[in-house]
């Protein structure tokens, strides 16, 4: 059985445990994607995502990311939470910008710590006491890498990213349709163990998504995701879409959802020395395809 299926498999399996009870605040609706909604005061959540990512432009690349996360609804409007990220990687032969080994693939097999980050969110609109159904989320996320998510190799001491975010959410149909979308701007300054260079980096990401009630707490939807990279903050090194439809099981004690994130469009297609590496997709260090489950336990 593939990965992507175990995945498939796990998330059925525990839609059909949840499905039956009423849902609950802070759930995770999409993928990647962030709502306004938040855990409530005084509640306390364990989530854990478990990341599926594979296809390059040649040889062999799937990598799990596991993100555990403990959530904590500090008040109605302010969320804190603290993450413990690691990743499991098998590569063979394959590309990456920022492996000495680029050209010709690298190859790398192991699990390994990659990073701790703290997040809060800020709820400075709800949409479900809005008369209009906006909503309105800020978010920041500080984090420091062990080690590269893309290619495995280990950080310098002294790595660290700052993820921001925009949230806006939009409600219809008495709140059986909901409509978000977030602004992510995450600079990161990276230098690699055993090399003197420090990178700094802006990563520029469009996310929007849409999911509608399907049932009594099912929700079936559509998310897209847009990422810019650029190289000290001003040169464009590349920028990659995927899109994709997610399923979203609510529930009293739990909630799960299922999301599959495929690349559809990517630039640029070719290196600075003309030779293919994906024509009209980016595959020589973001995948083609990724499935994402994502749980959620409240206390």
């Amino acid at each position: 059985m593939t990965s992507h299926a175990r995945a498939l498999g796990v998330a059925l399996l525990a839609g059909a445990c949840l499905a039956a009870a009423p849902a609950r605040a802070g759930e995770g609706m999409f993928s990647r994607l962030y709502t306004t909604d938040l855990t409530p005061r005084g509640h306390v959540e364990v989530e854990q995502v478990v990341r599926e990512r594979a296809g390059r432009r040649f040889g062999h690349y799937d990598a799990t990311d596991f993100r555990s996360e403990l959530e904590v609804g500090v008040t109605d409007d302010l969320q804190a939470s603290l993450y413990v990220n690691s990743n499991r990687m098998h590569a063979t032969g394959a590309p990456d910008d920022d492996d000495p080994s680029a050209d010709t693939g690298f190859t790398r097999h192991r699990f390994a710590p990659q990073s701790v980050s703290a997040e809060f969110v800020y709820r400075a609109l709800s949409p479900y006491k809005n008369k209009g159904g906006w909503g309105l989320a800020l978010y920041i996320e500080p984090e420091y890498d062990f080690h590269d998510l893309h290619n495995g190799l280990r950080y310098a001491p002294g790595t660290f990213e700052l993820e921001t975010r925009a949230i806006v959410q939009k409600n219809f149909a008495e709140d059986r349709v909901i409509v978000a979308y977030n602004l992510v701007l995450e600079a990161e300054s990276i230098r690699f163990a055993g090399r003197d260079d420090t990178n700094s980096e802006l990563d520029w990401n469009n996310e929007l998504g849409v999911t509608a009630r399907v049932a009594p707490k099912v929700y079936l939807g559509l998310e897209g995701r847009n990422h810019n990279e650029y190289g000290n903050f001003i040169h464009h090194e590349h920028s990659v879409y995927w899109v994709g439809p997610t399923l979203h099981f609510a529930g009293q004690h739990g909630w799960a959802t299922l999301g599959w994130l495929h690349q559809v469009a990517g630039d640029p297609g070719y290196d600075e020395d003309g030779r293919d590496i994906g024509r009209h997709l980016f595959l020589r260090s973001h995948e083609r395809d990724e499935v994402t489950l994502k749980y959620g336990i409240p206390f």
